[in-house]
């Protein structure tokens, strides 16, 4: 079963309008066809490069990025691997970048990638496994943004050793939900306890602290919520 990881960042922002890529898109990478992820000498042809232009009309750079035949592979032992795209049009309020990854369990190779929406980078932690890289090893994760004006998309390797696949890339927008509020979490305190773990709740999504989004399990969880409503910030122990 694939590990799904959720991850919510709250910001201001404002609209724009004028740019490049028009939502949703969706990357299959059924384009990459020349390479093999069954072992490690398995042949990997770098894209963008002379010999193999670069297939996506909604990515802007390629940096060490490679066909690892239906996904794509980042970064070598040496150079960080990373993608940008062009720049993403947004109506609505919210961006949702959701992809399948993973790492290589390779020497000294770093779990951490690095996802970039504007001037704000969201960390992520892929759990790291060896050949053969196959789709049902790979792990679903889900970052959302508030919209930026002019902003781009970078994901990339957190460290110069990070290697890692990715495939089924989709960049889809969203409205806010209706706002959490104080009083929606106290009228659940009889289902919360007080274990200490901290949630937060801002434009109508729960959190927690190291930004997973856990709104979907409301009413189930223990700890302190703080939450945020305009410009204050409330404490409540349940």
């Amino acid at each position: 079963m694939r590990k799904i990881t959720f991850l919510v960042v709250a910001l201001c922002a404002t609209m724009f309008a004028n740019a490049a890529i028009t939502l949703p898109l969706s990357e299959d990478f059924a384009v990459c066809d020349k390479g093999s992820a069954t072992t490690t000498g398995s042949n990997m042809p770098e894209i963008g490069t002379a010999t193999y232009p670069n297939p996506f009309a909604w990515a802007t750079t390629l940096t060490k990025v490679y066909d690892a035949g239906g996904m794509i592979k980042f970064g070598t032992s040496s150079v960080t691997g990373s993608l940008v795209t062009d720049v993403i049009s947004v109506t609505k309020d919210s961006v949702v970048i959701e992809f399948d990854a993973i790492g290589w369990s390779g020497t000294s190779d770093v779990n951490s990638k690095k996802i970039t929406y504007g001037a704000t980078t969201i960390t992520i932690q892929t759990t790291p496994v060896e050949f053969p890289v196959t789709p049902e090893k790979l792990e679903h994760f889900k970052v959302v943004f508030a919209k930026e004006e002019g902003a781009t998309l970078t994901i990339a390797g957190g460290g110069v050793k990070s290697r890692f696949f990715l495939d089924n890339l989709s960049i889809t927008e969203k409205d806010k939900d209706s706002s959490v509020g104080v009083e929606i979490v106290k009228s659940a305190a009889n289902v919360y306890g007080a274990n200490g773990t901290i949630y937060g709740a801002e434009n109508g999504r729960i959190y927690t602290i190291t930004g997973m989004d856990v709104t979907e399990q409301n009413g189930r969880l223990n700890g302190v919520y703080v939450v945020k409503i305009d410009v204050k910030i409330t404490k409540i122990v349940l």
